[in-house]
């Protein structure tokens, strides 16, 4: 008898886990079919030494999904960059154009428009379901370069904060394990019927999806007049363990939770409210623990960077704080961070470097892409005055220094003898007036009336004089020797 029941309960087991699997795992490729799209994108960038040349174009593919009868929402990353996207739909060889409508790489996603006159017919929109299925299994579809719907499935492992592959911003990612193919470039991720984000990464073993809720902020913030973005924090917190550190910031007793601000950018969330030293106690009334985490009800512990992630620009977000030992609570504005407005910026996606050629000298903004020139892990390897600026000051731009203008290259000329095997400086002044942006050192260079351009580099570096009066010719002659089609460039 005692077996027999054994053996009953041990079906029954089964069979409930034998149903909720097949919950898990309904079939929705038909639904999906007028859907998906596959997306073929055409590629090019800028030279980064040569900053007036393009690179070669290059064709690369991405996956998308309808979110209206001619709106497709894709990653960021699949149309950084792009010079033309082409949309596949499913069944049909024709391409059709499309261009991009909202993009936000702060939150890896691009909102494209597909050409009306082209298509036949409207896409079927999908809809995203608010779910976090933790422990389920999901389905993931997207239609191949081949024009084949094509699936897989993976498990919902944790949720938590990470910065996407483009751009610096802790954005809410749910992590899949155990992937049966590998996908990461925008397909669809479904639990059961539900269609719950889009993937954002991945790698042989798991993937990252961008979940509905960030997908539906993005949505909703596309249909308005200008998109304004979502906060990013303007300041750096670090973990609050040690009891002697709490007593030495005058930290009540009673309170065992905050985390401490060790520093304070001069853009973002906080950067105008928050000192270092402070210590955050709660933000929008969650309270935060030693490692900045508070708890949510779905997902559990996850990084305050969650709650600033989820108020849109402008907003007014309360922080209750301990400054100088006293209890107290700021009305602090939500601010997003742009790259253009760092001092050296994270990403410059489709845009040309801001350069000057003059006298064979090539002057460039500092930014991270010229940074990747040695490599990926450029710390190790490229000049260390530029890894410091981008490290230690890229989020701390001034009235006085907005841009770190360098001076790259020289191509070698009469007009600079002795002068040819210098590079890598960072520029400090032309003719003795500090320079404070790009524009502002390219003005000083075409504005100055004396009969010679002085330009002087930090770390003592030697002094740069070019002669006036031989600086229009060597431009012409320089020009044409080098293939230099454009001497100047800034943005509008």
């Amino acid at each position: 008898m005692k077996r027999n029941f054994c053996f009953s309960a041990g079906l029954l087991l089964c069979l409930a886990a034998a149903t909720s699997c097949f919950a898990d795992t309904v079939d929705l490729t038909e639904k999906m079919k007028p859907s998906l799209v596959y997306l073929e994108v055409s590629t090019s960038s800028y030279d980064l030494s040569q900053p007036w040349k393009q690179t070669p174009i290059a064709k690369n593919g991405g996956y998308g999904c309808a979110v209206g009868p001619y709106e497709i929402l894709t990653t960021a990353e699949v149309v950084a960059d792009a010079t033309l996207i082409q949309v596949m739909r499913y069944g049909k060889n024709a391409r059709l154009g499309a261009t991009v409508k909202a993009v936000d790489y702060e939150c890896n996603l691009c909102l494209l428009t597909l050409d009306k006159d082209a298509a036949d017919t409207p896409l079927i929109p999908l809809s995203f379901e608010k779910l976090y299925p933790k422990g389920k299994q999901l389905t993931t579809y997207w239609l191949s370069s081949g024009n084949h719907l094509t699936t897989a499935r993976s498990t919902l492992d944790r949720a938590q904060m990470k910065r996407s592959f483009v751009s610096f911003v802790n954005n809410l990612t749910f992590f899949v394990t155990n992937v049966s193919r590998p996908f990461g470039d925008g397909q669809i991720c479904c639990y059961g019927e539900n269609v719950i984000g889009i993937a954002g990464w991945g790698t042989d073993s798991e993937s990252g999806i961008i979940p509905s809720e960030t997908i539906s902020r993005f949505l909703t913030y596309c249909n308005k007049k200008s998109y304004v973005g979502f906060a990013t924090a303007g300041f750096v917190a670090s973990t609050l363990l040690d009891p002697a550190r709490r007593k030495y910031l005058n930290i009540p007793d009673n309170i065992e939770y905050g985390i401490y601000v060790s520093d304070v950018f001069t853009i973002g969330t906080g950067s105008s409210e928050l000192k270092t030293g402070d210590v955050i106690l709660s933000i929008k009334g969650q309270k935060l623990n030693a490692y900045g985490r508070y708890e949510h009800p779905e997902y559990k512990r996850i990084s305050f960077h969650h709650i600033l992630s989820q108020t849109p620009n402008g907003d007014i977000i309360p922080f209750e704080i301990v400054r100088d030992g006293k209890i107290t609570t700021l009305d602090i504005t939500a601010r997003s961070i742009k790259s253009d407005n760092m001092l050296v910026p994270y990403y410059t996606y489709g845009k040309q470097p801001e350069f000057m050629v003059v006298g064979g000298y090539i002057f460039q903004k500092l930014n991270r892409d010229y940074l990747t020139m040695w490599g990926s892990n450029s710390g190790d390897k490229a000049p260390p005055h530029f890894y410091h600026y981008k490290r230690d000051f890229a989020f701390k731009p001034s009235k006085e220094r907005r841009d770190i203008v360098i001076l790259s290259f020289v191509f070698p000329a009469e007009i600079n003898l002795g002068y040819q095997k210098i590079s890598q400086l960072v520029v400090d002044s032309v003719n003795d007036t500090k320079v404070t942006s790009m524009k502002n050192f390219v003005n000083l260079v075409n504005e100055t009336e004396n009969e010679s351009i002085k330009i002087t580099f930090e770390m003592d570096s030697p002094t740069l004089i070019i002669p006036k009066y031989e600086l229009a010719l060597a431009n012409m002659q320089i020009a044409k020797s080098y293939g230099v089609t454009k001497m100047v460039h800034l943005d509008e």
